[in-house]
């Protein structure tokens, strides 16, 4: 990924303590090496619990477009997602002051091992080299979750949909079961710098 650290340090906010920003700061930096080594994934999520949503919140069983080969539609379908839009623009309370509402952009999310069942079954060659990749954040169109519970994740930062505010909030009456798991400042960090490098490249020498 085409970031550097001294890009990454000016984004901390500044009152984060400097033991947290060492440690964040560790652990980003071992992303803008090259090498084949595993990455370190530790702090990723949060521990304490909240009962509202976040921005890159991992939720169970969202509705979710899915497009059907056969008819050439897209039917309705449920997935696992992780919450695209920013937490401001998903607080509840932030509706009533709004002319016009924002909706809840999200992304859809899968378990790895359907993943990497899915490329055994099609006969992908060199498949665990793809999914050493992934762990890696070595594509820009898929984020890696190191395991929640024992269940690791990939989402699809290509495959993006949306929902009200006020389905999403629906939600909360039952926080604790319909959320994954909420990020830490390392998972967020990382998950923005991997949306961000997905949608908007802007040094890529092009003349518009």
């Amino acid at each position: 990924m085409s970031f550097t650290l001294e890009k990454i340090e000016v984004l901390f906010p500044k009152e984060l303590s400097e033991q947290r920003k060492g440690r964040l700061r560790d652990g980003l930096k071992q992303f803008l090496s090259t090498n084949a080594n595993s990455k370190i994934y530790t702090d990723f999520y949060i521990s304490e619990t909240h009962d509202y949503f976040l921005q890159g919140d991992l939720i169970n069983d969202l509705r979710f477009p899915s497009w059907d080969g056969e008819s050439k539609n897209y039917v309705k379908s449920y997935f696992n997602v992780v919450v695209i839009s920013n937490s401001c623009d998903i607080d509840e309370a932030n509706q009533s002051q709004r002319d016009i509402p924002k909706q809840v952009l999200t992304a859809k999310l899968f378990k790895l091992s359907d993943f990497e069942e899915g490329l055994i079954q099609n006969h992908v060659e060199n498949y665990d080299n793809i999914i050493k990749s992934l762990k890696n954040q070595e594509h820009s169109n898929l984020m890696y979750f190191p395991p929640i519970n024992g269940v690791e994740y990939i989402a699809f930062l290509d495959e993006l949909s949306w929902v009200t505010n006020d389905e999403l909030n629906l939600l909360k009456s039952n926080i604790q079961e319909n959320r994954i798991a909420s990020l830490d400042l390392f998972g967020y960090y990382l998950f923005m710098f991997k949306l961000s490098y997905h949608l908007c490249r802007l040094p890529e020498e092009i003349e518009r």
